[in-house]
């Protein structure tokens, strides 16, 4: 009998639905958050994880794994996350059942954002297929033509997933490959999600 790949997943992230809205209004711990909710998700599966809150103090995050996060600011680049990874296709993971990595080894961040800047999260089908100077170019594109954030989120996965199907061009999967000692080229299929938001100051409409 299989087990459904985005189960655990989306228990994982209905849990931490949970446990934010239990963080104190102000102080919001995402590392605590991504505990409890892996604490108590009891679907078979695994996933990496990335959660993002945004509040006065700035943009919060937590992540592990492949999936991640990017901040544009004036058309350039200020933050990727990291890829966490124990070698080249093998990346963190929390699992049901024990074996898996913990959430204590995910990566914390805080970042002063400003109004103007777009946040991009994403699961590994966007990061493994367009470079940073790539989404970039996207949400440059988009903001100079007036569109929001889900048309954006629309048109980054688009293009992500265009070059998925490219078995010829570069993308940063086949250049961690070829760095690891793989003869590959194109782009990797995965499932692809991509989430953008528009920051913008408190008293805008």
């Amino acid at each position: 009998m299989g087990v459904d790949a985005g189960y655990y997943a989306r228990e994982l992230m209905s849990h931490s639905v949970a446990a934010i809205q239990e963080e104190p209004r102000g102080s919001i711990d995402l590392a605590r958050v991504l505990e409890k909710a892996y604490l108590s998700t009891k679907a078979r599966g695994s996933s990496t994880a990335c959660i993002l809150a945004l509040s006065d103090q700035g943009l919060h995050a937590v992540n592990l794994g492949d999936s991640g996060f990017l901040v544009v600011r004036d058309g350039c680049t200020i933050l990727r996350s990291p890829v966490q990874q124990h070698d080249f296709n093998l990346t963190f993971q929390l699992e049901s059942g024990g074996g898996s990595d913990l959430p204590s080894s995910a990566q914390v961040f805080n970042v002063q954002v400003a109004p103007g800047d777009v946040i991009i999260a994403g699961t590994d089908g966007l990061f493994d297929n367009l470079y940073n100077n790539e989404v970039t170019a996207v949400v440059v594109h988009a903001v100079r033509a007036g569109l929001g954030p889900q048309v954006t989120a629309q048109k980054i996965a688009a293009l992500a997933r265009q070059r998925a199907q490219d078995t010829h061009r570069q993308t940063p999967f086949s250049t961690a490959a070829q760095d690891a000692g793989f003869r590959y080229y194109g782009g990797k299929l995965d499932d692809i999600t991509v989430v953008v938001s528009y920051v913008s100051s408190s008293n805008s409409n």
